[in-house]
């Protein structure tokens, strides 16, 4: 009714705290789950009282190392890391003692860390296009295109772990491994101006054997595929289904896509309550489970004579 604001410099003098969480991102414009992820955080972050400062490093050493040197500036309580592109630009914020989250993957010791289970999720996809018919089904994984990624040049373990878990969502779906077929792309690949999934899709769409239905790695991904299945003038999803993950932008497409959804407002809430836990207390972890969302991307697998005519 006064209209009386609080100095937040003030207070964070009286109470040696910052009241500031950092958050790390690789690319929000070319990979819209990291700008879904970040708007999550930031509504937990509000309700708890705390605001975010975050920065997203674009694959690049140099951007990465500075945006860190800010966060340490800042005296940022708190690190939720989505996405490193070196993970030994981290050394500081451990040498500091700020707690460190990570998301999904885990490569740093003594942090806390909410691992993503992919196979609640695939496995519902998969059923869902086994009970439509398909049994030829590829699924397009992603591949860490630049960083060490904790001393892995080529993919990352949260990738790896996406196309093992299709695998196993495939044999517990009743589907044959012999129809299955796993590749790789990146998601968000900023050299030039086409889509790596739309390069990929046309190479899985062209093929004597092509499949009847493809999982993607990620919605930006299953995008590409949309695009190449466009281009190509295969109907969605008469000829081709098509299922996505992370569930980012899916809704937006036409048609719009199935995707295996990761719950951003639980990783966001636990994020932020390990955040507020801060060394007080051990490393913690909190496993959290994907779902399925099933929209008019997938359909009946057509008869397989007439696909291969």
């Amino acid at each position: 009714d006064l209209e009386y604001r609080p100095n937040i410099q003030a207070r964070s003098l009286r109470y040696n705290r910052s009241f500031l969480i950092g958050v790390v991102l690789s690319s929000g414009v070319r990979n819209p789950f990291f700008a879904r992820i970040s708007h999550a955080i930031r509504l937990q972050a509000n309700a708890a009282g705390l605001s975010i400062l975050n920065f997203n490093h674009n694959y690049d050493q140099a951007t990465e190392v500075d945006g860190l040197r800010r966060l340490l500036d800042h005296r940022v309580e708190a690190v939720i890391l989505c996405h490193s592109f070196e993970i030994a630009n981290l050394a500081p914020i451990q040498k500091a003692g700020i707690p460190i989250i990570e998301i999904e993957r885990a490569f740093l010791p003594e942090t806390h860390k909410i691992p993503i289970d992919p196979k609640p999720g695939l496995t519902a996809a998969l059923r869902d296009l086994g009970a439509h018919g398909h049994r030829r089904i590829d699924f397009l994984g992603g591949s860490a295109a630049r960083g060490s990624y904790g001393g892995s040049s080529s993919r990352s373990r949260a990738d790896e772990e996406r196309a093992d878990a299709f695998l196993q969502a495939a044999c517990d779906a009743g589907l044959d491994a012999s129809d299955l077929r796993v590749s790789t792309g990146q998601y968000d690949e900023d050299s030039g101006t086409t889509l790596e999934g739309l390069v990929r899709g046309r190479e899985l769409l062209t093929r004597a054997d092509r499949p009847t239905a493809i999982v993607a790695g990620s919605d930006v991904l299953a995008a590409g595929v949309l695009q190449a299945a466009y281009e190509l003038g295969l109907q969605v999803p008469r000829d081709i289904s098509i299922v996505g993950y992370d569930d980012s932008l899916g809704l937006f497409l036409a048609p719009a896509l199935s995707s295996v959804r990761q719950p951003y407002e639980d990783i966001a809430k636990f994020a932020i309550e390990m955040a507020l836990a801060g060394g007080k207390k051990p490393s913690s972890a909190r496993t959290i489970e994907t779902t399925y969302v099933q929209r008019s991307s997938v359909g009946a697998a057509r008869n397989s004579d007439a696909h291969d005519k």
